[in-house]
């Protein structure tokens, strides 16, 4: 018998992060819960967005994640924001 678990983890973008469900995890995915990225208080017209999350390795109880959260303007400032991970998995009983 096996029972869905969800957790929700903060990512500096470019960074990975292990999630503890403890217990052992058969199968898991991540989706883009939020995000959060900004120039501060000076005015730029942004060019490229990107933001996304990835499923690194499933270990035992852990599943590792990461994630990009980038954004260009025109005069290619680039920034770095963090991604709210959302980790579905499905654990042993």
């Amino acid at each position: 018998m096996s029972i869905t678990k969800f957790k929700t983890v903060s990512v500096k973008s470019g960074e990975t992060q292990p999630v503890n469900f403890g217990t052992s995890v058969i199968h898991a995915s991540v989706a883009v819960q939020g995000y959060s990225v900004t120039y501060g208080s000076t005015d730029h017209h942004v060019r490229t967005l990107e933001v996304k999350a990835s499923m690194k390795d499933i270990s035992g109880s852990e599943v590792t994640v990461s994630s990009t959260c980038t954004m260009e303007d025109d005069s290619s400032h680039r920034q770095e924001g963090s991604v709210d991970v959302l980790v579905i998995a499905v654990c042993e009983s």
